[in-house]
C-alpha cells in the first residue's frame, strides 16, 4: 500500500533552495573566474578543446575554494574566499600575459601545470582563515 505524503511539495521550498545558492558570492566570484580563465586559455590553444587539459591544474586549487564558498557561510568567511579568488586570478592572469603575449615561446604553456601549485601555500592562509572565521561565528552563535 502507498502512503502518501502529509505535506505535499510547496514552491516555498524551491525558493528556500534556490535563495541557500545565491546567497553565496564567493562560490559566484570563483565560478566566473574559472570559467572565464577556461575560455582564455582555450582561445589561446590552437585546436580551441585542446586548452582544456590544463583547466584542472591550473584550476584544481579554486575547487577546494568552491567547496569551502559553500561549506563557510558567514559574512567574513565569504569575504575572505571572494578576495582568495580575486587575488588567484590576478595570479593567473599575469601568467597568462607572461606566457602568451609578454614572453612567448612554444613551450610556455608549461607554465600552467605549476600555476596552481605555486599559488597553494597563499590559498591555504585564505582556507583556513575562513575556516576559523566560520568556525568561530558558529560557536559564538551556539552560545
Amino acid at each position: 500500500m502507498q502512503t502518501e505524503n502529509p505535506r505535499p511539495p510547496s514552491a516555498a521550498d524551491g525558493t528556500v533552495r534556490r535563495a541557500h545558492i545565491r546567497s553565496v558570492p564567493a562560490f559566484w566570484t570563483t565560478a566566473a573566474i574559472v570559467l572565464t580563465g577556461t575560455l582564455l586559455l582555450c582561445s589561446q590553444a590552437d585546436p580551441f578543446s585542446a586548452g582544456l587539459f590544463f583547466v584542472p591544474f591550473a584550476f584544481g586549487p579554486l575547487a577546494v575554494t568552491i567547496g569551502l564558498a559553500l561549506a563557510c557561510r558567514s559574512t567574513f568567511a565569504q569575504v575572505l574566499l571572494t578576495v582568495s579568488s580575486v587575488l588567484y586570478g590576478a595570479w593567473f592572469a599575469y601568467i597568462c600575459a607572461q606566457a602568451f603575449f609578454v614572453n612567448p615561446d612554444p613551450q610556455s604553456p608549461i607554465a600552467f601545470l605549476f600555476v596552481g601549485i605555486c599559488a597553494v601555500p597563499v590559498l591555504v592562509v585564505f582556507w583556513v582563515a575562513a575556516a576559523v572565521a566560520h568556525w568561530r561565528k558558529r560557536t559564538r552563535t551556539a552560545n
